[in-house]
């Protein structure tokens, strides 16, 4: 019998004894434990936060795909405008559709009948076509806009009031052609723009965005005037919000009235008064369209009121005052105006002063019409200043005399006879008996 027998059976419980192999037993105890196989090292854990495999899950489901693209450092995906021209790589054919994936948020689908070689696409092939449609129902696209997918299209940009490109080909009459995907629209000469060009042939060959306004059998009538409008009322809000009072901006003049100018702030109108531009009847006020530069004097958001003066608040033709007009000092001016009480004469574009009747000359005068005539060229002196209502009081007078009482009372009657009021106006003449 082994030694190594010997000792599995003593460990085993084996009564039977021998001598030797007592004498043997330290050794083969010894033998068999360095035979018996080590345990495997236990893995240590990395230690650290815990995380929530499920709740990390709940959460990037709820993001949604337009989140998650952006979580992940890439554009949420958009759906195109009917009109566009996109690119795709085909996803997928079926008898009757081709699907093809243009980065949207769906894959877009073309009808496989309205293709001239269909058995020649494959998956994984790249492709261009125009947008019909883009709704609930998917993205519709076709290779060619014409015929019917051009109409459903324009019909579908005219109901949802979604802008079309479109080039603008000639002038007519009335307006303009355009060209949008090879249908011929009309676009009335007023709706090529909210403030036009003063020449319109700028307009023929330039691509614009424009809005349907009318899609029948044959005519297609469209409008960039409504898309420009539909933009600015998007940011309307925005730019009551960023208006402060001091603020110095650059406008468009949208409309020109007898009382002054509307200028356009990007979605926000405001008026420049005439007396902006200087003072009399012949002031010259800027034409619709012109750029101008002003200052937001005050805000009335609640009546959708802006009140505006022209440019800083050291411009404007009154600005002259005090520097190249000096009070005391005679300067060449135009006659440009003759009342009873007086005439105006122009000293600067935009600058008149007043010269009572009692300044026109050193004798006494019945009339003015007497002494000047509209047109005249003559030398007058500054009598006085009114910074606070921007007026000039004149005198053709050779003398250093002080006429400044006769001109400040006319000033006074005549600012009391226009405080009275409309009413009271219409009674001033009225005797009371």
């Amino acid at each position: 019998m082994s030694d190594r027998i010997r000792t599995i059976r003593r460990r085993k419980g084996d009564k039977k004894q021998d001598p030797a192999e007592d004498l043997a037993a330290p050794e083969a105890v010894e033998a068999v434990a360095e035979e018996k196989p080590k345990p495997a090292p236990k893995k240590r854990l990395p230690s650290g936060p815990k995380m929530d495999a499920k709740a990390l899950q709940e959460e990037a489901d709820a993001l949604g795909p337009d989140a998650m693209a952006v979580l992940m450092g890439g554009a949420a995906p958009t759906d195109p405008e009917p009109g566009q021209q996109v690119s795709g790589t085909i996803a997928s054919i079926t008898a009757q559709t081709v699907f093809v994936n243009i980065g949207a948020k769906s894959e877009a689908m073309l009808d496989r009948g309205s293709l001239k070689d269909p058995d020649e696409l494959t998956v994984g092939d790249t492709m261009s076509a125009y947008v019909l449609s883009a709704d609930d129902r998917g993205i519709r696209l076709a290779q060619k806009m014409s015929g019917s997918g051009v109409r459903e299209m324009l019909e579908e940009a005219h109901s949802s009031r979604i802008p079309i490109e479109g080039r603008v080909v000639s002038r007519n009459p009335g307006g303009f052609n355009v060209e949008l995907s090879g249908v011929q629209a009309f676009c009335p000469a007023s709706q090529i723009a909210k403030f036009p060009d003063t020449d319109p042939d700028e307009y023929v060959g330039q691509t614009l965005l424009f809005i349907v306004t009318e899609c029948k059998e044959r005519d297609v009538v469209v409008s960039h005037r409504a898309f420009e409008e539909s933009q600015m009322a998007e940011t309307a809000s925005r730019i009551w919000e960023e208006l402060k009072v001091g603020d110095v901006k650059e406008g468009t003049v949208a409309g020109v009235q007898d009382f002054g100018v509307f200028v356009e702030l990007g979605g926000a109108q405001g008026l420049l008064h005439k007396t902006e531009f200087g003072h009399g009847a012949e002031v010259e006020m800027p034409a619709a369209g012109t750029v101008v530069t002003v200052r937001i004097k005050s805000l009335d958001q609640g009546k959708n009121r802006i009140s505006l003066g022209l440019g800083a608040e050291d411009s404007g033709p009154w600005s002259k005052v005090g520097t190249d007009f000096v009070e005391g000092e005679k300067y060449p001016g135009t006659v440009t105006r003759i009342v009873d009480y007086g005439a105006f004469v122009q000293l600067a574009p935009g600058l008149e002063g007043m010269i009572h009747v009692s300044e026109l000359a050193d004798h006494r005068v019945d009339h003015p019409r007497s002494v000047v005539k509209i047109g005249q060229e003559v030398e007058a002196r500054v009598l006085e200043v009114d910074a606070e209502r921007k007026r000039l009081g004149l005198s053709l007078k050779s003398g250093s005399g002080d006429g400044r009482s006769d001109w400040s009372r006319h000033q006074k009657k005549s600012d009391k006879k226009q405080s009275l009021g409309t009413f009271a106006d219409l009674l001033g003449n009225l005797k009371i008996k």
